[in-house]
């Protein structure tokens, strides 16, 4: 018989999500277990870009959490991010936050888990079961199981922080997600990218045959760059050779041609699938919650999932501590995390799955990019958009594309109304020359 060890929570899956509950949890006396498959320093498919948000995530858990990070050496800033249209025209977005320049930064997911993980392990009342994989999960009237291999862990709620191929979904009706809420991504670590420095910024490139999906270059220093791209399940059958061979394809054709040139592949393309939000959903129920990619919050624009990952570690946290003090584990009492959870997130994913339809449209792309690049005073107006913008105000996020597209297209309206104004007038200026 499997030997039972006994905690009061427990937390399945140590990425992002589930090493951020922890640190939230440490301070309340819990018992708690902290389970993964895997062997830390542990790998990760990602685009390793951390976001402001994921920085200010940090600190929010706890201001010493945030400084570690700060003075945390493997990982690299970045201040620009610069978008490619499919007919190669580029804009350039600062990186802002509350109209200051801020650095996003650029750490390998390897390195910024174990950070978090190395952070963990302070705490006495947390124990960290490494190589150790969940088979079952189990409620029970008073408790709530996981069955690994050799030994099953019960405790009164568990967080399920284990990824997009969660083990909830045993007792969670995920598995009728539709396939476009899905995506494929597919990550490589390069050196030799010419030209590849110091001053380099984040690129996106909306390639026409991928949208849309999106080729990624970020930088990571010393001349290293993770290169990946992004692609919706639902559009693979139009590739009729594998995904990893159009990847290698789009890297080898303009505009990145010259640039990949005498670039070396240092590590084998690897792919993830990304659990896209779509509609609102369940994520909790009697004795457990679903946090990070388990729970599907996921940009369905940029892909990004770490900020919200941290996000919902923190919420599940403060929940239970709730649940313990309201002794109250129920699936009706739960529904109050998934409340807050949308109430953060929901904005976010309503802008992500505009922007994701408008992104179908290689023409709204290019008008859309070439628009801000018309004129320098156009540029300006762009940059000045986003510096009124906070990133942590993201019920916002809808009115900064309104406005930034009012402004494209009164101006355009306004610049089209002048010149042809000047243009009759030139004309009847030379009739009467004439």
């Amino acid at each position: 018989m499997a030997e039972v060890r006994k905690f009061d929570v427990l937390i399945l899956g140590a990425g992002p999500a589930g090493l951020s509950a922890a640190i939230c949890l440490a301070d309340s006396g819990f018992n708690i277990a902290l389970i993964d498959k895997a062997e830390f320093p542990k790998n990760k498919t990602c685009g390793d870009g951390l976001t402001l948000d994921v920085i200010n995530q940090l600190h929010l858990i706890s201001p010493e959490l945030g400084e570690a990070f700060m003075n945390f050496p493997l990982k690299f800033p970045v201040y620009e991010t610069r978008i490619f249209s499919p007919d190669f025209r580029n804009i350039s977005i600062p990186s802002v936050s509350k109209g200051q320049g801020k650095p996003m930064f650029i750490c390998r997911r390897v390195d910024f888990d174990y950070f978090l993980f190395q952070y963990v392990k302070h705490f006495e009342n947390i124990r960290i079961f490494q190589n150790t994989k969940a088979v079952d999960v189990v409620k029970n009237k008073g408790s709530i199981c996981v069955h690994a291999d050799d030994c099953c862990f019960e405790g009164k709620i568990l967080i399920c922080a284990d990824g997009a191929t969660s083990i909830s979904s045993a007792f969670q009706d995920l598995k009728r997600r539709k396939k476009e809420q899905f995506t494929l991504g597919l990550r490589a670590y390069y050196k030799g990218i010419s030209p590849l420095n110091e001053f380099n910024p984040i690129e996106i490139y909306f390639i026409k045959d991928i949208l849309p999906g999106y080729l990624w270059i970020f930088p990571l220093g010393n001349g290293f760059a993770n290169v990946g791209m992004g692609v919706s399940v639902s559009d693979l059958k139009k590739y009729h050779g594998s995904i990893k061979e159009k990847f290698e394809e789009l890297i080898k054709r303009e505009p990145l041609k010259k640039r990949f040139e005498h670039a070396v592949n240092v590590e084998p393309v690897k792919g993830h699938v990304l659990p896209m939000s779509g509609k609102k959903k369940s994520i909790s129920g009697k004795r457990y919650l679903m946090a990070g990619d388990a729970a599907g919050l996921v940009d369905p624009f940029s892909g990004e999932g770490v900020g919200n990952a941290i996000r919902s570690g923190r919420v599940a946290a403060a929940h239970i501590k709730n649940c313990f003090c309201k002794n109250d584990f129920s699936a009706e009492f739960n529904k109050a995390y998934d409340k807050e959870i949308y109430k953060r997130v929901g904005n976010e994913f309503f802008t992500g799955r505009v922007l994701l339809r408008l992104c179908k449209s290689y023409g709204f792309i290019n008008f859309f990019i070439w628009a801000i690049c018309k004129n320098e005073k156009q540029t300006d107006s762009f940059h000045r958009a986003l510096k009124k913008y906070s990133i942590h105000k993201k019920s916002k996020m809808f009115l900064l594309l309104l406005r930034i597209s009012y402004i494209l297209t009164i101006q355009n309206i306004i610049t089209s109304m002048v010149r042809t104004i000047k243009h009759h007038g030139e004309e009847n200026t030379n009739i009467k020359d004439y």
